[in-house]
């Protein structure tokens, strides 16, 4: 099955707090749960999905493979209940080891967001995961060594990862 791109949209105003921007999302069935999950990359850099989606609960609806800066996207992913989505991704601004990951993932019945910034390389998503399990509902994150910070969150249906 091919994949559906989400919508990308220029971020109007880059100082403002995008971690922020709220939008509805209603479940499409009483079975259902449908997540959004707006993606802000607010770098200088394209920043690009380094492999497909990672889904322990749930699957794609939409997908956003590539952020340009000053924009942000928002793919959906559909999951059943009493599970939920539980999903993660990672995007990176360049192929080589000098290049800056981003790891998000978020479970909407545990309504726990995760992220993790450092150089590209290999991804457990079982360590992914469990580190899942122990965060709270908003995290924030900056890579020591190249200086890529992420913050993410989920609050109900609806989720937000920015890159910076």
């Amino acid at each position: 099955m091919a994949e559906i791109e989400a919508q990308v949209y220029s971020v109007e105003d880059k100082n403002a707090d995008h971690d922020k921007i709220k939008s509805d999302s209603k479940a499409k069935a009483s079975n259902t749960v449908d997540l959004r999950t707006s993606c802000t990359n607010l770098t200088a850099k394209l920043v690009r999905r380094l492999e497909k989606e990672h889904f322990w609960a749930g699957r794609a609806v939409t997908v956003l493979s590539a952020i340009a800066p000053g924009t942000y996207g928002v793919p959906t992913q559909r999951g059943e209940l009493p599970a939920g989505v539980k999903w993660g991704v990672a995007y990176a601004d360049g192929p080589d080891s000098t290049a800056r990951k981003w790891v998000v993932a978020f479970d909407t019945a545990a309504q726990k967001a995760y992220a993790e910034a450092g150089p590209t390389g290999p991804i457990d998503w079982n360590v992914v995961e469990v580190k899942l399990g122990f965060s709270g509902s908003k995290t924030e994150v900056e890579d020591p060594i190249l200086g890529g910070k992420c913050t993410d969150e989920i609050d109900g249906l609806n989720a937000w990862a920015t890159f910076r």
